[in-house]
């Protein structure tokens, strides 16, 4: 009995000692972190010179901001924070100098002193204490207990909501834990982790989605912003608590690597991404580069150990090494994404299960013809990165479109069918003015293979619009030169009108319509702010040099069909050559149905009624509408509508009995 009421006694010595090395061990994993992975930007030095010895302010932010979203006087924390990151890292050239540790007592006790509120609930609850739990473990042994002790109460002003989901509770609970960490409080901290390996899952609602996009803020893709935030600290605390009693469950550290493998790194060219994986926050400035998880890629290795050689190859995607090769779509988001060796093809759609880009904040002021169709071509990252401030936003790349065209209509028939490898996207297209009352119609389809990607557009009507109709084939920045219909014939800069138009090359592209055409080509400067796109940014004007081709329609189309191909072409003579010989042939591109076979015999096509078209003597034909491809002897079948259905077709003397997904992804079956 002695014995026992011993080693009770030395347990009660060691367990909690083990408790605060564990708590130890993960508060300096976290200051190790910010050493190697946040980049502060700034000019330290500067920083530590600038702030006032009186007022203990930065005369260049404006401390009576009421803006929701770049609130200004969270800018102000943030440079503490970077001074503080500067002063505690024995590796920087500022460790422990006076200067700066005199500037981070003027900026922190300025702040615990007039204790700034913001009218956006985000940043007193989530953005100022992000910054503070920063500086508290930056600094904890060196602050005064006054000091700490006011910071803590900063550190207390998150909040864990009870209907808090995805991004918007994984920081609040990492807050919680940090906050538990720091006070001692190991249920707490237990906690806060539950709530957060809670939300790593697989789920429908807000969150990972079972393709491994994400949403947030109802059915919305918001990959690289609020997505962002989930990876990075769920890898970032995954990483701080392994080996410890808080330790990840492997099924979790899975799904974050599945969400960067099947996710993440096809949504984006290497460390480039585009406006419709992101929603409103395209509207700041360098966002489009948010898909850099190069400083990320370290944690993910060390938490998986099996996945090394993966996560090699995302670094040397992120570095531009290699290229990612396949068709991926994204059923539940409405997103497609074709990589090749030399480009990458985006397309954002929309379906009524999908909702539309939000404006809230004051941000994507113009953004109302997102997820309508916007498509890009990405060769380097450099077509479309901060160019939002002077894109004309009735001319969105991709969009069919009129003036004055203000809303898209949400249809169930948006899908598409692939093997992997090449694929066709679908949408029902219905594009109104604000009043409803200017409406136009079409079925639209891209179909890509190879470097090619074929935009058909079929039963295009207009109703009262009294305008010309348009799709702008791109918008991208101007870079080299432009050469319509003969290799000789290079542009100068000004507003083009183009007729019998054959084929168009610019920076590596080229825009070839199925028949000559007329295009607006609009080539040259623009200017704009991007306070006009997001009202706490800068109004200061901005210039930029803008390449775009606009292929008109006239004011009453009824019942167009048409279309263009977009080509990846180095080189003028290689877009002459294509569009004199085309690799693939349109079948069929009404209203009933489009379909596209390419020279090595794959074909694909959307029927959107039950229908029959001949290829080569040979009758294809289904009993429901449906997208079809062929290729290699397989057939791939899906219902955009998203519903189980069985389709009936008929290739040649065959019949195939077809049952289709109700998620929309693509079902198989071999064909001969």
């Amino acid at each position: 009995m002695l014995r026992k009421i011993f080693f009770a006694g030395i347990l009660l010595f060691i367990v909690p000692g083990t408790m605060q090395a564990q708590t130890d061990t993960i508060l300096n994993r976290y200051k190790q972190y910010l050493f190697a992975s946040v980049d502060t930007g700034a000019n330290i030095r500067q920083l530590a010179a600038s702030i006032s010895a009186t007022t203990h302010q930065w005369n260049d932010i404006n401390y009576s901001d009421t803006e929701p979203a770049n609130w200004q006087p969270l800018t102000h924390l943030k440079r503490v924070r970077d001074l503080a990151l500067a002063w505690a890292n024995p590796k920087s050239a500022l460790y422990h100098r006076q200067p700066v540790w005199t500037a981070i007592n003027y900026g922190l006790n300025h702040w615990l002193e007039k204790k700034y509120k913001s009218s956006n609930w985000w940043h007193n609850e989530i953005g100022v204490p992000q910054c503070m739990r920063d500086i508290i473990i930056l600094l904890r042994s060196d602050l005064s207990a006054q000091s700490l002790n006011k910071s803590m109460k900063v550190l207390a002003q998150y909040r864990i909501q009870n209907n808090g989901v995805g991004a918007n509770l994984i920081w609040s609970a990492d807050l919680g834990f940090h906050y538990a960490a720091l006070t001692g409080n190991d249920a707490l901290m237990q906690k806060c982790i539950d709530l957060m390996l809670k939300e790593i899952k697989i789920t429908t609602g807000e969150g990972v989605q079972p393709d491994y996009s994400f949403h947030q803020h109802g059915a919305r893709l918001q990959m690289y912003q609020y997505g962002k935030a989930f990876l990075w600290d769920n890898v970032r605390l995954a990483w701080q608590v392994r080996e410890t009693k808080f330790a990840f469950p492997e099924g979790k550290i899975k799904i974050l690597e599945e969400f960067v493998l099947n996710g993440w790194q096809w949504m984006a060219r290497g460390i480039h991404t585009v406006p419709g994986t992101m929603d409103r926050s395209l509207s700041r400035t360098d966002e489009l580069n948010s898909a850099d998880i190069r400083k990320l890629i370290p944690y993910l290795t060390v938490l998986s150990q099996p996945a090394n050689n993966q996560f090699k190859t995302t670094s040397l995607l992120q570095d531009g090494k290699i290229s990612l090769e396949g068709y991926r779509f994204y059923p539940y988001s409405d997103f497609t994404a074709y990589q090749q060796k030399d480009f990458s093809f985006f397309l954002k759609t929309i379906s009524s299960r999908t909702l539309v880009t939000e404006s809230i904040n004051n941000e994507n002021l113009k953004g109302y013809l997102l997820n309508s169709g916007d498509a890009y071509l990405i060769r380097d990252g450099n077509e479309y990165f901060n160019l939002m401030p002077v894109w004309n936003w009735l001319h969105l790349p991709g969009i069919t479109a009129f003036k004055g065209a203000a809303k898209i209509n949400r249809r169930p028939f948006t899908g598409a069918v692939s093997n992997g490898r090449s694929g066709l996207t679908v949408m029902d297209y219905q594009l109104e003015d604000s009043t409803g009352q200017k409406q136009i119609f079409a079925h639209k389809s891209w179909v890509s293979h190879g470097n090619l990607v074929v935009c058909l557009i079929a039963g295009l009507s207009a109703q009262q619009v009294n305008s010309p109709v348009y799709t702008t084939l791109d918008q991208s920045r101007w870079r080299g030169k432009v050469t319509v219909n003969d290799p000789d014939n290079v542009l100068k800069a000004g507003n083009h009108q183009l007729n019998n138009v054959k084929w168009i090359h610019h920076a590596g592209f080229a825009y070839i319509p199925l028949a000559p055409a007329t295009i607006n080509l609009k080539l040259g400067v623009v200017s704009g702010n991007w306070k006009s796109i997001n009202s706490s940014l800068s109004s200061q004007t901005i210039q930029d040099s803008v390449f775009m081709p606009v292929l008109n329609h006239g004011s009453t189309p009824s019942g167009l069909n048409t279309g263009y191909v977009l080509a990846y072409c180095k080189t003028a003579k290689e877009a002459e050559k294509l569009a004199n010989r085309p690799l693939c042939n349109i079948i069929h591109n009404d209203s009933n149905c489009q379909a596209v076979q390419f020279n090595d015999g794959t074909i694909m096509a959307a029927f959107f009624s039950p229908g029959t078209m001949l290829i080569r003597n040979e009758e294809l034909s289904v009993d429901n509408p449906c997208l079809i491809m062929i290729s290699d002897n397989n057939i791939y079948a899906s219902n955009p509508a998203h519903s189980a259905i069985n389709v009936q077709l008929k290739w040649g003397n065959k019949v195939f009995g077809l049952q289709l997904n109700e998620n929309g992804s693509s079902a198989m079956r071999k064909a001969r």
